[in-house]
């Protein structure tokens, strides 16, 4: 079977398979069975100690991630707000917009899909917090927008919502970045952030998966 290559630009609130040579379709047959190839995708590492938050700038790190723009804010338990899982998340705008980026490990020709967990800053405008996510990778660039209106949003009640995306590598490494495009120092919220590999299973011998040779098995996936 030939080999493409997808170049997927979405911006959609739920995981969407991109599978080489198959029609999307078969995206209902493929299935995520593996552990996130990013480190440190819920920030729980440094341990935001204090008033409950510490602001980063560029050219420093929060665990494996490397601040590359302006700056972050990362906030703790002890912090303004709850975090979507664990302890800590991160402002993607500290004083001003700012970017986190990590390089992981991929496999050509495979398939990967990035999930987060976005929700906004509540504590000052604009209500609408903007930014987008981005794989970089040789020639390869995919690319989510993301907005999330903070309307009603309490420190309590943050309205987290899971966005995400796919794409497929061409190499053995790759650049996951997120970059808020809100001014001031009330940005884009960011956690859970996760890259799984996707992985395809054969049809059997007989029977009809319907699309593409491609079939995911029923019952528990061992």
């Amino acid at each position: 079977m030939a080999r493409g290559r997808c170049a997927v630009r979405l911006a959609v609130a739920l995981p969407v398979a991109c599978v080489l040579g198959l029609p999307v379709s078969a995206a209902a047959h493929v299935s995520v069975e593996a552990p996130s190839v990013v480190a440190n995708g819920g920030f729980e590492g440094p341990v935001s100690l204090g008033s409950g938050s510490v602001q980063i700038k560029a050219g420093s790190t929060v665990g494996a991630w490397h601040v590359a723009m302006g700056s972050i804010d990362l906030v703790s338990r002890a912090g303004p707000w709850q975090a979507f899982s664990g302890r800590q998340s991160v402002d993607l705008s500290g004083r001003s917009p700012g970017s986190i980026e990590q390089s992981f490990p991929t496999v050509p020709d495979r398939c990967y899909t990035v999930g987060y967990a976005l929700a906004g800053n509540p504590y000052g405008g604009p209500k609408v917090k903007t930014g987008y996510a981005r794989v970089t990778q040789g020639s390869l660039t995919v690319q989510q927008r993301f907005s999330f209106d903070t309307a009603g949003k309490t420190s309590r009640n943050m309205g987290y919502v899971r966005e995400g995306f796919s794409f497929c590598a061409q190499g053995s490494r790759a650049t996951l970045s997120f970059v808020s495009a809100t001014a001031g120092a009330y940005g884009p919220v960011l956690d859970d952030v996760t890259v799984t590999p996707r992985r395809l299973y054969p049809l059997p011998a007989t029977g009809d998966a319907g699309v593409g040779g491609v079939n995911e098995p029923s019952g528990n996936d061992g």
